[in-house]
């Protein structure tokens, strides 16, 4: 069986079809209702798409340098949207799951979000800080980073060891620079690293363990339902 499962990180999926932020539904239709551009510095234009989606009737907008055509309220099928388009409102932040501590998600929303823009410096500071909550939420232990990481990798060691061995190593982290907002900026290929890295961890910490407790909770109800409640002996 195909895993189409990385089309639920994607904003548009095809011509009509995308993930909503807003009723949070996935493979849902959506229509472009319309369009605008405008200047974005002297030799750039950019232009805007406002986009309804035809489940909860959420209005979104997107930017892209790149002119979309589109006919009778749809985009070219041929086109990748999420690669042209660089900013969204609201940002994809449905990939991550509210199961994951609210700071931490906004964290990685805002780091994702100024990405997008190109802000290396913004979204730098947010996964230093992003990672940072996650060793204070999990109260690792350890006199620095590195140590702190390596407490996590012990804590949880059903999750793939290599996950924390990235986060672990870091550049500029380890360093008491990061402390003195001195720190260089990370590129954006080694942010798109960092960013994936710790929602691959967060997703193993927080997400997989309650998705496993809602499925033999499911599970133990089919069983009475089969068995009848099993009673408990009085002592």
């Amino acid at each position: 069986m195909l895993d189409h499962s990385h089309l639920d990180k994607k904003y548009f999926i095809s011509n009509d079809i995308y993930n909503c932020a807003f009723c949070n539904r996935r493979n849902v239709k959506y229509s472009l209702y319309d369009s605008f551009s405008f200047n974005w510095d002297t030799k750039k234009i950019c232009y805007g798409y406002l986009i309804k989606c035809s489940s909860c009737g959420g209005k979104s907008m997107h930017l892209a340098y790149t002119k979309l055509t589109y006919e009778n309220g749809y985009l070219r099928e041929d086109l990748d949207f999420d690669s042209l388009i660089f900013y969204s409102v609201p940002t994809s932040f449905f990939v991550i799951d509210e199961r994951i501590p609210k700071v931490i998600r906004e964290l990685i929303t805002e780091a994702e979000g100024s990405l997008k823009m190109n802000f290396l410096t913004g979204s730098s500071a947010c996964m230093r800080k992003a990672i940072y909550e996650l060793t204070i939420h999990e109260k690792s232990e350890g006199a620095n980073y590195e140590d702190r990481i390596k407490s996590l990798k012990s804590k949880y060691a059903n999750t793939d060891p290599e996950l924390f061995d990235i986060l672990a190593h870091i550049k500029d982290m380890t360093s008491d620079k990061v402390h003195e907002q001195s720190w260089d900026n990370w590129d954006s290929k080694y942010l798109k690293l960092i960013i994936e890295t710790l929602k691959a961890v967060l997703h193993e910490i927080y997400v997989i363990p309650s998705v496993k407790k809602e499925r033999s909770s499911a599970v133990m109800k089919l069983k009475e339902q089969v068995f009848g409640k099993k009673e408990e002996k009085k002592v």
